[in-house]
């Protein structure tokens, strides 16, 4: 079982499919030659693996997996798939407390929000904005936006796993009465009319990550957000990518009438963040193998933990992992972008 590349987008693996899915796994390594996930800092090769799959039992896992304790104890169910940032102090007071677990993937969407002209935007139209998140992940984001800084937008988050936009559905969207809905698709090819949204949020969604050869996938991606934006309208992004990949990403979007409006760099901000959240994710990484019970297996099993709890930690560029590293050193920057269509 290759569960790098194997998955399917379109499927939300229960609990007992979970199971027997990293049960084959961890019994796929006796003849497997080299590990493909470096147990020295969680680097997999981009031939390695497919998004589609990585994030298709990403987030069954996190719904399986359901409420878990921080590292002081607070429940919570890991619902924010972002790494996200400390609050910038040039940006006032920070607008998370710091007793919430999830508190820097919080900051990130109320970072995208933070502009100036976003506000004016906003004003404008007496908070009644339309807005679609590209790449949404569980939803948290769209919660936090639509139940705490925007109590009067509608809100379409669209994400290609069908995992993540149920977990979406069944645990936010009912709580608005139809201002949130979900809706499973690629983003380069949204189904959605051109020219009805106010503002399109991006938020360290797997784009552009290529370094400085920008992919088809790139190019349809901004091209989608510029379809269906409404002249004037804002393009919000926030990610942590290759640094020399900014320069050809901000100039293809102006080329096609993404006019940028501001880019702030909060990379240490971002680094900060992973230093302060690392006794959480240390703790939710235990926590979630656990339930695992092939993990238990003698010889194998305990190698495939390791191998799974550095992937994971990787992911959420934790200290000591090659994406953590690609931020220290200033390989991949952390950049908050807003782009006004013209």
């Amino acid at each position: 079982m290759d569960i790098l590349n194997t998955l399917s987008e379109e499927v939300t693996y229960s609990n007992r499919q979970l199971q027997g899915i990293v049960a084959a796994w961890v019994l796929s390594s006796v003849a497997e030659r080299d590990a493909k996930v470096s147990h020295a800092n969680g680097h997999v090769d981009e031939s390695d693996y497919t998004k589609q799959s990585v994030y298709s039992i990403l987030y069954s896992m996190f719904r399986s997996v359901g409420t878990v304790k921080d590292e002081l104890g607070t429940p919570y169910q890991f619902t924010f798939n972002t790494w996200g940032y400390a609050w910038p102090t040039r940006w006032g007071a920070p607008p998370s407390d710091r007793s919430d677990p999830q508190r820097f993937g919080r900051n990130a969407y109320t970072g995208l929000l933070h502009f100036d002209a976003v506000r004016e935007l906003v004003s404008s139209r007496d908070g009644h904005v339309h807005i679609v998140e590209m790449g949404c992940g569980t939803g948290a984001g769209a919660d936090h936006i639509c139940g705490n800084l925007l109590p009067k937008c509608t809100y379409e988050a669209v994400d290609m796993q069908m995992a993540g936009v149920t977990t979406c559905r069944e645990r936010f969207a009912g709580k608005y009465r139809g201002r949130l809905v979900a809706t499973r698709a690629d983003a380069t090819r949204l189904p959605i009319d051109d020219e009805v949204v106010d503002i399109v949020l991006v938020n360290e969604t797997h784009v552009t990550d290529q370094g400085e050869v920008m992919t088809e996938e790139d190019r349809k991606f901004f091209r989608s957000a510029h379809r269906i934006l409404k002249p004037g309208g804002l393009f919000a992004w926030g990610n942590a990518i290759p640094d020399i990949a900014w320069g050809p990403c901000l100039e293809f979007m102006a080329a096609i009438g993404l006019e940028i409006v501001e880019v702030e760099d909060v990379n240490a901000e971002a680094i900060q963040a992973r230093d302060e959240d690392r006794e959480r994710i240390d703790c939710y990484v235990e926590q979630a193998l656990d339930r695992f019970v092939a993990f238990r297996t003698p010889v194998v099993g305990p190698k495939r933990r390791a191998e799974a709890a550095m992937a994971m930690k990787n992911l959420c560029r934790h200290p000591g992992t090659q994406l953590y590293e690609d931020m220290r050193t200033r390989a991949d920057t952390y950049k908050v972008v807003l782009a006004r269509k013209v």
